[in-house]
Parts: C-alpha cells; structure tokens; sequence
C-alpha cells in the first residue's frame, strides 16, 4: 500500500509544516516542562494529535531510511515532553 508521503509534494508541506509550527510548539512545552509547569490542555490535545502523527509516518521512515534521524529526533523530544510531565504531574 501506498504511503501519502510517498507524494513528494505531500511530503515537502508536511516536513514545512513539522519545522515551521509544530517542532518550535514541541521546544516551547519542553521549555514549560523542563521549568517544572503541566501540560495544559491546549498542549495535552495538540501532543495527542502529534502522536497519531508521528506513529502514522513510522511505516514510512522504515522504507525512506533518509528520514530515519529526522523521525528519531521527534520521537525523542516528545518522549523527553512526555516523561517530564509525568514527573511534573507526580510532584504536584
């Protein structure tokens, strides 16, 4: 089966997408995470939805290994999100 991002266009408007808005919202949590602050519900929901993203793109970077670092690294900063939030949310 076809993968969208087998599209090249679909491709270049998605990794514009992830670079322009999605990654700096991803450092801006981190940086409320790594001060100690929760997730609002406003990062919560869009942390849902990049999630389903990102574990959408995996069938992808297993065939087009040249996006293997880019897809690590996202996975990475949202784990990092992840887990301080859960640290933030056991010590409130």
């Amino acid at each position: 089966m076809e993968n969208v991002l087998d599209d090249p266009g679909v491709l270049q408007v998605v990794l514009r997408e992830y670079e322009q808005h999605k990654l700096p919202r991803m450092m801006v949590i981190k940086k409320e995470i790594d001060n100690g602050n929760r997730l609002s519900s406003q990062d919560l929901a869009f942390l849902r939805e990049l999630y389903q993203e990102i574990t959408g793109f995996q069938s992808f970077v297993e065939t087009h290994p040249e996006y293997k670092k880019l897809y690590i690294k996202f996975v990475n900063i949202y784990c990092s999100i992840m887990d301080g939030a859960l640290d933030n949310e056991k010590r409130q």
